[in-house]
């Protein structure tokens, strides 16, 4: 998510770190040929040669750093080298700064001199800074020490050469003694990579460094609630973070497993699942920024910010956890730089909080070399690169602005789809969209720029994309989004609106008015210092059909559709889909074209023209596979692809028909007691009857009485209901 876009800063170049640190050695001016070898003392001379380092690959290794130019000093305070030109050196690279020290021999005008090695001001290659001084001390903070990164050469003796790396009487910089000896280095001289540039934009991939040292104490819980803040701030923005702790190593001693990978906090689900993974950490013991920062470095994932929250300065480093644990050292601080390195070298920005007195006052030079030369001064969050804090919860208000800084005048819009089976404004178990949301912001305000802009959703998870308005003369103004609905999908509005709109900055609720054409469109107010987030959810629309069959019961004789005496007939009308009105169906036959969810009402018009017939009622007896007694029409909602249902018509005549045939049986000819229409006769009412035939509702009760009322009126009524009489005598026994 490149943060030149909404969403983060720019995504880290691929190389390998061992490329990126030659590349920035090309890029620096007066660069020894490489390969170049330390020089030999002459009988007249010393060699000095100090060895410079870049970033961390692996332990303890770093790459060598061309083009880093020190200096020979009388004292460690002088204002110029003791000569412009031997005096000087730029390391080739082979990471090898090297003095040729001339007349140390006996007599010679620098026998037994001894120099301080410091770093030229400018003396570093373009894209690194120097870092003249560090912090030393003990490991609580107090007693802290500004201390000089100078080191001081030996007595130089005529054909000697003189090491950074020797821990020997040749040696200068490099010790294994701890203690006291706070100057007590690795041998590798060290410079800060720049950091990364912030950009404009709302939208992080972040990753969370927490320390977990021993000397958190009893704040561990407001370390937590610090984390909390700022994985709250990031919430409703195209946002995904990563978590890391460190005590002597990484993860730390009292954890269990770092979590590298990415994961969304674009909503609150996303953002309270995070917070889940480091709510049930504990304290370990000791402090290793270079193990805490390495591992960050090794992960296979990238990221744009990277936010170490320390209460103290490192008293160990490397896997071993070396260093004695309670002192800071140089060579402590000087392992955290190569890793901070690494991690710089992958584009990542890194921020480095200190918190509590620990890192009051001096550490900050620690903090700096850490991540950058910019202290936060209470007005500078888009450029700070450390921040020293007096507590937690002062640590988690800078984090939190810090986030919502970068989305001032910004409007978020995250994507969640509902599972298919909800109903209504059902959204429970929605997930974040994946790639390929397309969503547009435009304006009617002549004061806002920067619009009409078109984004899509990704495939990081977030389901979000964000718009960054350009506020000219007007400090906020309405923004329309409209989106590009996907096949198959369908919008689920939450209080009948197409969008929740909230302003991140106070927590409240924005207000939402819909797109004119009801669709997935809608428009908001928002603020030039302000960042708006809405959520929009969409629901997989899930095809569905509808199948009726009909069963008939003449005489107390079960007769599916099409086998049922003569005379006999109804019609089925289904709803829908898509909100159709009744249309004739035939039985038996699915109708499709519905979606889970849709309702059909059922219902039928039925016509008796069987001689001696008559219809007792017409009701629902079956919907999806169970028993039911329901009047018709009935209308029937659509909970899964099939919806089936199935309506019988009780009858009753003068005569039983002949029950249906067996299974491969011939249908039997109608009895001829009770013969049926011909072809071309139309229908034909009762023997000894005259008037026309009755078609009968659907309803068992108007049936009944449609059927009195033609009874009535017949001529031969006393004949038909006796013969009725004598057919429910014939049953009865």
């Amino acid at each position: 998510m490149p943060l030149d876009s909404p969403l983060g800063f720019p995504r880290a170049l691929p190389a390998l770190l061992i490329a990126a640190s030659a590349l920035a050695a090309a890029a620096a001016p007066a660069v020894p040929p490489a390969g170049r070898a330390v020089p030999t003392a002459g009988p007249g001379g010393s060699v000095v040669t100090v060895r410079t380092g870049g970033d961390r690959i692996r332990d303890l290794v770093e790459t060598p750093l061309a083009g880093v130019r020190l200096g020979l000093y009388a004292a460690v305070d002088s204002a110029a080298p003791v000569d412009p030109a031997w005096g000087v050196c730029t390391a080739d690279a082979d990471g090898d700064c090297s003095f040729s020290v001339p007349d140390t021999g006996a007599g010679g005008a620098n026998a037994g001199a001894r120099y301080w090695v410091r770093q030229l001001p400018d003396g570093v290659p373009a894209g690194w800074f120097t870092n003249p001084a560090l912090r030393t001390g003990p490991g609580s903070g107090s007693d802290s020490t500004a201390s000089p990164y100078a080191f001081r050469t030996p007595a130089l003796a005529a054909g000697r050469t003189y090491s950074s790396l020797d821990t020997g009487p040749d040696g200068f910089m490099a010790s294994d003694t701890f203690g006291t000896n706070y100057t007590a280095s690795g041998g590798v001289w060290q410079s800060s990579r720049t950091n990364p540039l912030p950009a404009v934009g709302c939208g992080l991939d972040v990753a969370v460094v927490l320390d977990l040292s021993a000397s958190v104490g009893s704040a561990l819980p407001q370390l937590k609630a610090a984390t909390d803040t700022f994985t709250d701030a990031l919430t409703g923005t195209p946002s995904r973070m990563a978590l890391f702790s460190f005590d002597q190593a990484s993860p730390a001693s009292s954890v269990a497993d770092n979590h590298p990978e990415l994961r969304p906090v674009s909503t609150k689900a996303g953002a309270d699942a995070f917070k889940a993974l480091y709510a049930p950490w504990a304290l370990g013991k000791g402090t290793n920024w270079d193990q805490g920062l390495g591992a960050v470095a090794a992960a296979a994932q990238r990221y744009e910010v990277v936010v170490v929250i320390t209460d103290g300065n490192p008293t160990r480093f490397g896997e071993g956890a070396e260093g004695d644990g309670s002192r800071t050292h140089f060579r402590d601080v000087e392992n955290g730089v190569f890793a901070a390195n690494a991690v710089k070298a992958t584009g990542a920005r890194v921020i480095a909080l200190g918190v509590g007195k620990g890192v009051e006052g001096v550490s900050g030079l620690n903090l700096r070399a850490l991540s950058g030369p910019t202290l936060y001064d209470g007005t500078n969050l888009t450029r700070a690169d450390h921040f020293q804090t007096a507590d937690f919860e002062a640590a988690g208000r800078d984090l939190h602005d810090l986030a919502l800084t970068r989305c001032q005048g910004s409007l978020s819009v995250v994507k969640q789809i509902v599972p298919a089976g909800n109903r209504g404004e059902d959204v429970t178990g929605s997930v974040n969209a994946g790639a390929g949301w397309t969503f547009t912001a435009t304006t009617d305000d002549p004061g806002i720029g920067g619009l009409p802009d078109t984004k899509a959703t990704s495939d990081d998870g977030t389901g979000s994309v964000a718009f960054q308005p350009v506020f000219t003369t007007t400090t906020s103004g309405a923004v329309s989004i409209a989106e590009v609905q996907q096949p198959g999908h369908e919008l689920v509005t939450q209080g009948g609106h197409n969008a929740v709109c909230t302003n991140l900055n106070t927590g409240q609720a924005v207000p939402v008015a819909d797109g004119p054409t009801g669709g997935a469109a809608f428009t908001v107010t928002v603020p030039s210092t302000q960042a708006v987030s809405c959520l929009v959810h969409n629901r997989p629309v899930l095809a569905a059909d509808v199948t009726v069959t009909k069963q008939w019961l003449v005489d107390g004789v079960r007769f599916p559709d099409g086998r049922q005496p003569e005379g006999l007939a109804a019609i089925l009308t289904l709803t829908g889909p898509d909100g159709a009105g009744a249309t004739p169906q035939p039985w038996g036959r699915p109708r499709p074209g519905y979606r889970v969810g849709d309702r059909a009402t059922v219902s039928e018009s039925t016509t008796v023209t069987r001689p001696g017939c008559a219809l007792v009622s017409s009701r629902l007896s079956g919907l999806d596979g169970a028993t039911v007694d329901r009047a018709l029409p009935y209308t029937a909602e659509l909970t899964d692809d099939h919806l089936t249902a199935e309506v019988t018509n009780e009858v009753e005549c003068a005569e039983a028909p002949a029950p249906p045939p067996g299974p491969g049986e011939p249908a039997p000819d109608p009895s001829p007691s009770l013969p049926g229409p011909g072809p071309s006769d139309g229908p034909v009412p009762p023997p000894g009857t005259t008037g026309p035939v009755t078609t009968l509702p659907a309803t068992g009760a108007q049936g009944l009485t449609g059927l009195l009322g033609w009874a009535a009126g017949a001529s031969a009524l006393g004949t038909t209901v006796l013969a009725v009489a004598a057919a429910r005598r014939r049953r009865s026994r």
